[in-house]
């Protein structure tokens, strides 16, 4: 569980620390005039490639049979192209080069992530996925605010480097140490034929079967919209954070800005998410936790719309994390249950990271039609009403409590 949380960490260094600080940066160096439009294009065409990345290295990761396990060739490898396109992007001088890179960026961290979310599906029972999925989930606001106070201090190209560095480094333990262990028992537990390194689809079930089939369950269909609709919440409210603090706030140092909104975030996010899936694992029960969860930030992009201050922006910060670390601990201990075949965890779970993925490209495209009728309140407005969406998306699953 360490080495996952280890590697975890480094993924989502690598992406947030760069989305938040460096890239607006990057991208305003080559282009100042038409900033929002270009940072909207480069992160939009690099969540497509994310949303492709996710389901198909998942099911081949569900599908291989190697001497190092199922998952941990497809990390390692995706490990190798994020880190390798952010040791490129300091030498990028035009916005088709950041795209590109940007793109391998994107594509590796959700190739890594739908085969690290199939580890708790796959070893973990479902009385204890609230607690393991909640200190697993706390990888992303740490990696978030250890990203961005890392690389607030230093140049653009510098900060690129060293948090390549760390996607590397935190993925040694993983691929040093991990191992597929046991599947948790389900009623489609049969494991894959062993005929070649991929073993294939199972007995009867065609490809359409396999990718289309999970959106016949429609509590799997609830639970991806409820995780689209948190994802594009938050991605609204941080995308252009920088911007904000900067042009509306009026902080002095927006860098930094963002690196403490994005510590209190955390601290929000740490205080909660481990309590929250404990108590949800105590009490057998998974939909209140993540109503309150999006309740928590609705409340805080309230806040954000109606008091641009730099006083609220940091109570609101804290709460939106202590509302997400709520939401996302919570959330996908339920996902992990409505899952339909236990032999396609990985790919299952690549197509909800789809969610994810997918709101971040619809976010640039939201906030560049929303930002012209009514600047950020309308932005945060916008993201308010996603969080409630996010809440009330779980209510019609029946067969999680």
């Amino acid at each position: 569980m360490f080495a996952l949380f280890l590697v975890t960490l480094g993924m989502w260094i690598g992406l947030l620390a760069a989305t938040q600080i460096l890239l607006p940066a990057h991208v305003e160096s080559l282009d100042p005039a038409h900033k929002v439009r270009s940072l909207s294009l480069v992160i939009t065409v690099a969540a497509v490639a994310a949303i492709i990345s996710a389901p198909l290295v998942g099911a081949i990761s569900d599908r291989t049979k190697s001497r190092f396990g199922r998952r941990r060739p497809w990390v390692v490898g995706c490990a190798l192209v994020c880190s390798a396109a952010l040791f490129s992007l300091p030498a990028q001088s035009s916005l088709l080069g950041v795209g590109v890179c940007w793109v391998l960026v994107h594509a590796g961290v959700n190739g890594m992530h739908s085969a690290l979310c199939a580890t708790v599906a796959d070893r973990v029972p479902v009385h204890r996925r609230g607690t393991v999925s909640a200190i697993a989930g706390l990888a992303m606001p740490l990696g978030l605010v250890v990203g961005s106070l890392l690389v607030a201090g230093l140049s653009t190209g510098n900060g690129y480097l060293l948090v390549g560095a760390l996607v590397l480094l935190l993925t040694v333990p993983y691929a040093a140490l991990a191992g597929d262990g046991p599947r948790t028992p389900g009623p489609d537990a049969a494991g894959p034929s062993s005929a070649g390194p991929f073993s294939g689809r199972p007995p009867g079930r065609s490809p359409r079967e396999l990718y289309l089939g999970p959106w016949r369950h429609p509590a799997f269909a609830w639970a991806w919209a409820s995780r689209f609709f948190a994802q594009l919440a938050t991605s609204l409210a941080t995308l252009y954070l920088l911007y904000f603090l900067r042009d509306e706030v009026r902080v002095g140092d927006p860098a930094g800005g963002v690196a403490v909104l994005s510590l209190l975030y955390t601290a929000g996010a740490v205080a909660a998410s481990v309590a929250a899936g404990w108590l949800s694992d105590r009490m057998g029960r998974r939909k209140p936790f993540v109503v309150a969860g999006a309740l928590l930030m609705a409340g805080s992009l309230i806040a954000m719309a109606a008091f641009p201050r730099w006083s609220a922006a940091m109570v609101a910060g804290t709460v939106l994390g202590t509302g997400y670390g709520v939401y996302l601990a919570v959330d996908q201990a339920l996902v992990t249950q409505v899952l339909p075949h236990a032999q396609d965890h990985a790919k299952d779970l690549g197509l909800v990271n789809i969610a994810g993925s997918g709101a971040v490209a619809v976010a640039p495209l939201a906030a560049a039609q929303t930002m012209p009728l009514g600047g950020f309140p309308a932005l945060f407005g916008l993201a308010t009403a996603c969080a409630l969406a996010a809440g009330a998306a779980v209510l019609p699953i029946r067969s999680v409590r």
